[in-house]
């Protein structure tokens, strides 16, 4: 399949309490010198234009920008991006950064799939997480979209947040199930390095989440999404048949894309890169003629076979053996056989002629199971 497309656009109103992604606040003439940037990226890295599968536009805040900025992307991408053939083209949002304009201007971008970031409905969680000033705007922010002609709508939650209540998440996921988005995004709150949220834990300044609430709470996510004909296809992510994330399938099976934009990370052909995360620095080497990589690496192949193991077991479909072994060298069975023949035994995974998968038990301890089969090829690798 054709490479897809990562760009990172790593600006927001305010930096949010969990968050560990590169981003940061700028102000206009930050932003637009930025725009400058990625356009010469994009002529430094691609001789001609390329034609990516699927495009992803991330942050950060992507509708941080202005109406005007997200026109100028939209020139530069149609400048250098075939989209003839694209598959799905998100853009992540902020709910209370998005406006008419704006979203006339990622239709005209040719944005088909709006990706919002929700995370709770709840004032006082939303206050919690740094982003009281998004309390209430989701349901407008979706009716924006969809009027300026924006077809498919998902929603990212965060569950396991300090003093929540099993109650208290039904009426999340009710709530996103009203909107009829298509697609739904659970993750349970991560206490990241280095983040104040953390630093409010180490504190003993909040409660985390009581590890069995929290099995209780993925589990209900799990079954109420079900009920309303969102399947489980990837342990944190529930969609209506046909309506999976395209981009994130690729990440999850071990794809190639291109990152572009400070923060971004690619990978081709089994070499990752990743660019500089500093947008400054960005700005400034790109302005140098510079690629600004912070990061170049090749793979070896049984690296990339452990890479597919970490990524595909998140799939409920599990990881491709056929695909495992091309890298790996030899049969998962040879490699893997004693720890997932006890994994397999305990009732955590499943092995069929095909594919490794995670079973619904698993799932729920995805972490330690990866650590355990990944463990097998730490001789090899």
């Amino acid at each position: 399949m054709r490479p897809s497309l990562y760009i990172h656009i790593p600006f927001c109103i305010r930096k949010c309490e969990y968050c560990d992604f590169y981003s940061g606040v700028a102000t206009e003439q930050d932003i637009d010198a930025y725009l400058d940037a990625l356009e010469r990226e994009f002529e430094l890295r691609f001789s001609d234009r390329i034609a990516p599968a699927t495009v992803f536009i991330g942050g950060g805040t992507p509708t941080r920008l202005s109406a005007k900025q997200l026109a100028r992307l939209g020139e530069l991408l149609h400048a250098r991006v075939d989209l003839s053939d694209c598959r799905e083209f998100t853009c992540e949002i902020n709910p209370g950064t998005l406006t008419p304009d704006k979203a006339d201007a990622l239709v005209a971008m040719g944005v088909d799939r709006a990706s919002f970031g929700v995370q709770s409905f709840k004032t006082k969680y939303l206050g919690g997480l740094g982003r009281a000033y998004e309390a209430g705007t989701a349901t407008a922010a979706v009716e924006m979209a969809r009027s300026a002609g924006i077809r498919r709508i998902s929603m990212d939650l965060i569950f396991a947040l300090p003093g929540q209540t099993l109650q208290e998440l039904r009426e999340d996921i009710d709530q996103a199930l009203s909107h009829g988005t298509e697609h739904l995004s659970f993750y349970a709150l991560t206490y990241e390095d280095d983040t104040p949220l953390t630093r409010q834990l180490l504190n003993g300044e909040l409660q985390p989440c009581p590890e069995e609430l929290e099995r209780e709470m993925f589990t209900l996510v799990g079954d109420t999404c079900a009920a309303a004909d969102l399947q489980r296809y990837e342990v944190s992510n529930f969609a209506r048949p046909g309506a999976e994330c395209r981009h994130n399938l690729v990440y999850w099976t071990l794809g190639d894309w291109h990152g572009l934009g400070s923060g971004a990370h690619g990978m081709i052909g089994g070499e990752i890169t990743a660019v500089a995360a500093d947008y400054k620095v960005y700005t400034r080497m790109i302005g140098e003629g510079t690629l600004p990589f912070s990061r170049r690496e090749k793979l070896a192949d049984i690296s990339r076979a452990e890479t597919l193991l970490l990524m595909g077991l998140r799939l409920t479909r599990g990881v491709e053996l056929a695909r495992f072994e091309q890298w790996a060298g030899a049969s998962f069975a040879t490699l893997c056989g004693e720890k997932a023949s006890a994994l397999e035994r305990q009732g955590l995974i499943e092995i069929s002629p095909t594919h490794v998968r995670a079973t619904p038990d698993g799932l729920m301890v995805l972490d330690s199971l990866i650590l355990e089969l990944a463990s097998s090829l730490e001789t090899t690798v």
